[in-house]
């Protein structure tokens, strides 16, 4: 008869994995939506692509974890140590990289407004569709505020769709497009510092199942 640590042990690390997988179907289907929609948004920042490409680490991540939650569930349902060192192991690779492009995310972040106020330099030319675009659907107007417009600003700007909008107008939206979106970037990083939460218990827990089993193929 198995032992109740063992069993405790196997049924949290279920527990903890199917929260990883579920994570990771989350993750990767965030970041393929987002891919799949920044078609638009390319030309803003096409001068860097280290931050359009994060989209595609953040895909990996999420396909990665849906494999470690899978496996991870299965080594605890079968007490495989095999299964338990592999995903211990692939876990541990993506904490390390998550740590590593929270600390590139952080690093490059200030040169969004840079990028953004450039790239305002040639909106009628080649970044007047993904600007607009942005501004009509987050209903905010330049990337701090209107101002960044100058005395130009675009009719996106505007809720009633003047054209152009005049800097002395009530109607341009006041909110600048970095805060309106930063909403979504809070949300972004509370699901991953949850998936990092769930990648260390998860990991605590592989280590106390593979010594359980050892203790209790010994016994």
């Amino acid at each position: 008869m198995e032992s109740k640590g063992l069993n405790c042990c196997k049924y949290l690390m279920f527990l903890f994995n199917l929260l990883i997988f579920l994570c990771g179907c989350v993750l990767l289907g965030l970041s393929v939506w987002a891919y799949v929609n920044a078609d638009s948004f390319k030309k803003i920042i096409s001068s860097d692509p280290v931050i359009f490409n994060s989209l595609i680490v953040l895909i990996a991540v999420g396909a990665v974890l849906i494999v470690a939650g899978f496996f991870g569930c299965l080594g605890a349902i079968q007490e495989s140590k095999c299964l338990l060192g592999t995903f211990f192991t692939i876990v541990l690779v993506i904490f390390i990289a998550e740590i590593v492009g929270a600390i590139l995310i952080y690093v490059y972040y200030p040169k969004a407004k840079d990028l953004a106020l450039q790239s305002m330099q040639n909106y009628n030319t080649t970044t007047k569709q993904p600007w607009d675009i942005l501004q009509t659907t987050f209903k905010c107007c330049g990337f701090t505020n209107y101002s960044d417009w100058g005395s130009t600003i675009p009719s996106t700007c505007c809720s009633d769709a003047a054209s152009p909008c005049s800097p002395s107008m009530t109607t341009f939206y006041p909110l600048g497009c970095e805060a309106a979106i930063r909403k979504y970037f809070w949300i972004i990083g509370g699901i991953g510092i949850g998936i990092i939460v769930f990648e260390i218990l998860a990991m605590i827990f592989a280590c106390c199942l593979f010594q359980n089993i050892g203790d209790y193929e010994m016994a």
